[in-house]
């Protein structure tokens, strides 16, 4: 079976809150697509997360559950995941319990293409 596939190089942002106020990552000036968000909480009670690029939610629905004692692996709302250089991803949390939030991301356009065979 023939294919195609993308290399490219991946990075993430890694937020820890101190309090449930948002966090605003300002971008470097790259654009790139958010491929993953995930929420790890130590409670034993649901903690919701909100990421958002100013405007509209990165993830599918606005907020997300992140589940008593794991980490939780969000939706995204593919319509708003790529971002352009001066785009700023906004982080928010409602206990600031969380331990972190990762934002894994790969450059837009998903890299350099590949042959697959």
């Amino acid at each position: 079976m023939a294919g195609t596939a993308q290399i490219c190089s991946t990075f993430s942002f890694t937020v820890v809150p101190s309090d449930n106020a948002a966090t605003v990552i300002t971008n470097p000036g790259r654009t790139f697509r958010v491929i993953g968000v995930s929420g790890n909480n130590p409670t034993g009670n649901p903690i919701n997360v909100t990421v958002t690029d100013g405007t509209n939610n990165v993830t599918n629905g606005g907020v997300f559950a992140c589940l008593a004692n794991q980490t939780t692996w969000a939706d995204l709302d593919v319509a708003h995941v790529n971002f352009t250089a001066t785009e700023n991803l906004s982080v928010q949390v409602s206990n600031a319990a969380m331990t972190e939030v990762q934002i894994l991301c790969v450059e837009t356009g998903g890299g350099e293409p590949l042959t697959a065979t």
